[in-house]
């Protein structure tokens, strides 16, 4: 005699509602591993994190659109400063430019991306400061050249 025909309607209904549960729990755990645990099927987050991505480069591009006159403006007032000019006007503009450019990347330091703006107003500053202390030692040279001259014009010929 078959096995089939040994099992009553109940065993047999109990063996189905056994195998079934046993497939419903074993499916469901190797979804939870595969869906849950592994980070490529993480869509949602991904494209949220994308949608993030792609909000931040538009405001860094955004923040780089309204800084390019700044630094254009900049450039042309370091480029054509004269020093001789004793012009505080000229120098507190550019400064204020300067600490401008530096204020951009101390509001968004978490972003490496804005670290050009620190470099950009250090760099600024740099030739700023240089530009005015060429001039200073250029003032100073000439003045020792005329002073030494004046010194030679006076004191006797002594050979």
């Amino acid at each position: 005699m078959p096995m089939n025909d040994t099992m009553n309607q109940k065993e047999k209904l109990m063996a189905f509602a056994y195998v079934f549960l046993l497939f419903i729990s074993i499916t469901t755990i190797c979804c939870l591993l595969i869906f849950y645990y592994n980070s490529d099927f993480q869509v949602f987050s991904q494209k949220d994190f994308a949608i993030t991505k792609m909000e931040r480069i538009k405001e860094y591009q955004d923040v780089q659109g309204r800084m390019y006159p700044i630094v254009d403006s900049l450039y042309s007032k370091i480029n054509k400063y004269n020093p001789a000019v004793n012009a505080m006007y000229e120098e507190n503009e550019i400064k204020l430019m300067i600490n401008e450019l530096n204020n951009v990347h101390n509001k968004y330091s978490w972003d490496t991306r804005y670290k050009v703006f620190l470099h950009m107003s250090e760099f600024y500053n740099m030739w700023f400061i240089d530009k005015k202390n060429l001039w200073s030692k250029k003032e100073n040279s000439t003045k020792f050249k005329k002073d030494m001259e004046e010194c030679q014009m006076k004191s006797p010929d002594r050979r």
